[in-house]
């Protein structure tokens, strides 16, 4: 996928769309084809307290190509945050909090895709450890 019209999108992303709609024509209209982190199911399913939002999180699973992290990422991604930590002086609460942020940094980067996110202030961080295409809405 290097150099794709692929996206991610993040967690805030979705979870921003499914409160608001805010997003629905820009995803409609958009020029990306859109992939799925593992790491954003795993988000979603957890944070998920209805009958419909766990069905809407099962039914995307269904329809949408996964990207997962691979064991790389997952060694790669302990680097990145004792770096940040000690760069920082972030918390280990902090560094908790950006685990899952960093892996999806991870896998966008290594496939080629862009990350479309509303979460600008962490993965602006993120990327001046392991630069990766971000669009911040």
């Amino acid at each position: 996928m290097p150099g794709s019209n692929f996206a991610l999108l993040d967690t805030s992303v979705y979870i921003e769309n499914f409160k608001s709609g805010r997003f629905t024509e820009a995803l409609i209209r958009s020029p990306w084809i859109i992939r799925c982190s593992a790491v954003v199911l795993h988000e979603l399913r957890r944070g998920t307290r209805t009958v419909l939002e766990r069905r809407f999180v099962a039914d995307l699973a269904k329809k949408v190509r996964i990207i997962t992290p691979t064991e790389r990422h997952w060694f790669e991604s302990a680097e990145v945050l004792s770096l940040m930590g000690r760069k920082r002086g972030y918390d280990p609460h902090k560094l908790r909090e950006l685990a899952f942020d960093v892996l999806i940094a991870l896998s966008v980067r290594a496939t080629g895709a862009t990350l479309i996110t509303c979460n600008h202030q962490d993965f602006a961080e993120i990327r001046k450890y392991k630069p990766f295409k971000a669009l911040y809405w």
